[in-house]
């Protein structure tokens, strides 16, 4: 880890002259990108796969383009450098707030989850507001998510099934036969989404309960896609409870069938995990992937309503 501190403070240093670095602090490393803190208030981030430098080229390009239409604090690219590889890296001041993170919710205060509510739905509000034409000629993708779910099920079909009990696979065909016939699921009209709006990318104050959400950060996975794809995470980390409120406050019709609709992509999020750590064949993750499907079999979700 000290080592590559060490490297990426030397590129900084090499490409930014005028930073004066005093301190320098890991933020952690990921599967696709490591993060520093310089000075205490300057973020750098650099992809270590292609991947992640795909994600960040579509963030340089389209973070600016939202900073005067969302209300929230966002990353402002103010470093743009290039790695030997000829990736980027970027800087930013850092975001103010503490991230909330899935524990946070448990903790989080009545009065001030009622507002971090409100906040999340006019954010995404403000996602669908914004121009599609303008964000796809920024790099973002169009993903068709029932072709995306489709090919999930085959391979999930390849791969997985031969991992789990009958039982199991009854329950995870029902459930993408259940998204695949249901013509109110897979119709939608394509908007902006952050794409992996979880409590981990919330960054909140809990001393202004007025405004607990001071910024949202990670928008690698934004795509033009199934709006309602956004509340995934927030279903998956946040419960039913504060999902309907955010759905509420987004003026939102019959909820039940949207909540319905949302627990499938929980149920494709579990399996797309699994699938990652077959990939990866790291047998705790896979471990782990088994563990979270025969929960989300458990609490089911309403499938055999959906």
């Amino acid at each position: 880890m000290k080592q590559n501190k060490l490297h990426y403070t030397t590129m900084i240093m090499t490409q930014f002259p005028d930073i004066s670095i005093q301190s320098v602090e890991s933020l952690g490393e990921g599967f696709r990108n490591y993060a520093i803190l310089v000075n205490g208030d300057w973020v750098f981030r650099f992809p270590k796969s292609q991947q992640g430098a795909d994600e960040l080229n579509k963030e340089i390009q389209l973070l600016p383009l939202l900073v005067g239409c969302v209300k929230v604090n966002i990353p402002q690219y103010v470093y743009i450098g290039k790695q030997s590889d000829g990736n980027p890296f970027v800087g930013y001041r850092k975001v103010q707030g503490q991230i909330l993170g899935e524990d946070g919710m448990a903790v989080f205060p009545d009065d001030a989850k009622d507002r971090l509510a409100l906040q999340l739905a006019e954010f995404m509000n403000e996602l669908s507001a914004f121009p599609v034409e303008t964000a796809i000629s920024a790099g973002v993708p169009v993903t068709n998510l029932k072709n995306k779910i489709l090919l999930l099920s085959e391979a999930v079909e390849d791969q997985v099934f031969p991992l789990l009990d009958e039982s199991l696979r009854d329950y995870l065909t029902l459930r993408f036969q259940s998204y695949m016939t249901h013509p109110v699921y897979t119709r939608y009209t394509p908007r902006l989404i952050h794409g992996d709006l979880s409590p981990d990318h919330f960054l909140t104050n809990l001393n202004s309960r007025q405004t607990p959400l001071t910024g949202i950060i990670d928008f690698g996975d934004a795509a033009i896609s199934d709006p309602d794809y956004d509340y995934v995470y927030l279903l998956e980390d946040c419960g039913e409870l504060f999902t309907r409120q955010v759905m509420a406050y987004r003026g939102e019709v019959d909820l039940d069938t949207l909540i319905r609709k949302v627990s499938l992509f929980v149920t494709f999020d579990q399996v797309s995990y699994l699938l990652e750590g077959l990939r990866a064949r790291d047998q705790d993750w896979i471990s782990e992937g088994l563990e979270l499907l025969e929960e989300d079999k458990a609490n089911n979700f309403g499938a055999n309503s959906a």
